[in-house]
């Protein structure tokens, strides 16, 4: 239980400089995961409950939901410019929404895929 509570299967760098921190106290992942995170957590009930039929068309919105986090990691590793931690969630955010298309899009043609295979 105390995982789940301090979010330690997250693979985050927990810098303090990028993290919320409350009262002096840090929040268990920076602003980037913590808005993947909630992102897939609103993201995944939205998608399932308004959009029951998907497709591969629902791809590229994926990756243009994931390709502004992409931009804003790497011109940041690459020194090229200096992200903000606004900016982080947000692009966190965007790419939560993205993954959770792509996990409805693949769980719904896995679910097919297996009733076609055992012929239900």
């Amino acid at each position: 239980m105390k995982g789940i509570l301090t979010l330690s299967f997250m693979p985050c760098h927990r810098i303090r400089e990028r993290s919320l921190v409350v009262r002096g106290k840090q929040f268990p992942v920076c602003f980037r995961c913590m808005g993947i995170l909630m992102g897939i957590l609103i993201g995944i009930p939205f998608v399932w409950l308004y959009f029951p039929l998907l497709s591969f068309v629902h791809l590229l919105y994926v990756g243009m939901l994931i390709s502004p986090l992409l931009a804003d990691g790497y011109t940041q590793k690459w020194k090229w410019r200096t992200s903000t931690n606004t900016l982080r969630l947000l692009t966190g955010f965007l790419c939560g929404i993205g993954l959770s298309i792509s996990i409805i899009l693949f769980s719904k043609m896995g679910v097919r895929t297996v009733m076609v295979l055992t012929g239900s």
